[in-house]
């Protein structure tokens, strides 16, 4: 498997994680907590997408879920 597509596995498998705890305890979060977490998985997401794009063919529908994702967040 070429390297790019398991860093992405990888990179999917953390943000999976991350966002979801992130949407559990938002609330619960400080103002300025909130948004520092906020912006870190944001920019984790663009660089994935990011990965993504260099990848043959390029997986679109993953791109379009992290895309949604970070609207969520």
């Amino acid at each position: 498997m070429d390297q790019k597509v398991q860093y992405l596995n990888q990179m999917i498998e953390i943000i999976d994680t991350k966002v979801t705890i992130f949407k559990k305890n938002k609330s619960k979060l400080p103002t300025a907590a909130y948004q520092a977490e906020k912006q870190v998985l944001s920019r984790t997401i663009e660089d994935t997408i990011k990965l993504a794009e260099e990848i043959k063919p390029v997986p679109y529908s993953l791109i379009n879920d992290l895309k949604a994702v970070i609207k969520q967040l």
